[in-house]
């Protein structure tokens, strides 16, 4: 059984994270747009940061925009009832894979088919 709470605080601890390390990465930057970038994070609502990174960012960033896209994927699907089921299947996540990686999205199964 997936204790869903418990892997809330994990997955907004972990987006916190990736948050504070993005603007360092950024803030830490020689280019002036990543500074420009910093400072137009600040003014909107960290719920949108995911839109304006893609359109801002090259793939030097791509790393830690797919880290921040698995987190907030995994819990939105906690917050819709979803979290722990497979996004192709439906069927339920081994519960194992879970505690390893909590934005896991698939079964088993359906990952070995990609």
């Amino acid at each position: 059984m997936v204790n869903a709470q418990h892997h809330l605080q994990l997955l907004n601890t972990e987006l916190l994270q990736v948050r504070q390390a993005l603007l360092l990465r950024l803030t830490e930057s020689n280019n002036l747009i990543h500074h420009a970038l910093v400072a137009r994070l600040h003014k909107h609502n960290p719920e949108q940061w995911l839109e304006l990174l893609q359109k801002q960012l090259g793939t030097e960033y791509q790393d830690i925009v797919l880290r921040l896209e698995q987190v907030e994927a995994a819990i939105c699907q906690i917050d819709i009832g979803q979290y722990g089921y497979c996004c192709d299947c439906e069927e339920k996540i081994d519960p194992q894979k879970l505690l390893i990686d909590p934005t896991i999205q698939r079964c088993s199964n359906c990952e070995s088919n990609l």
